[in-house]
């Protein structure tokens, strides 16, 4: 479990389940590198090449259209996404065969894909 943003600002941690066959085993928690910029109500999900992306969200001035990725690893750092065409927080995201998907949100009723393993780019879903 990855938890980023929020009242925190630039805030990320992750959470990993204990070892199979700990009866007793609590999760443990780490803190990851914060993110670039503060961003509550953003979204994220993990990319196919094992990256965890963190979309959108707002900067506590307005809706950001922002996208970063970090990959898990011990030195990682967080590193700039294409941004999505609008500004959004507060909304849908999934990751779905090679492709992010978000949809709706505070500042927005569109969706959007980022299909990060070919094009490298969003594309707007038409309704």
């Amino acid at each position: 479990i990855i938890y980023a943003g929020g009242t925190g600002g630039t805030m990320v941690e992750m959470w990993e389940r204990p070892v199979q066959d700990a009866l007793h085993a609590a999760w443990t928690g780490r803190e990851l590198p914060a993110m670039s910029v503060r961003r509550d109500g953003c979204s994220g999900c993990m990319l196919s090449d094992g990256r965890f992306a963190v979309l959108g969200g707002n900067n506590y001035s307005a809706c950001t259209s922002s996208c970063e990725a970090l990959p898990l690893g011990d030195d990682g750092h967080w590193s700039p996404l294409p941004p999505m065409h609008g500004a959004r927080a507060f909304f849908a995201c999934a990751a779905v065969a090679g492709c992010i998907i978000v949809a709706s949100g505070q500042n927005s009723q569109s969706a959007e894909v980022y299909d990060h393993e070919v094009l490298g780019r969003w594309l707007r879903l038409q309704r």
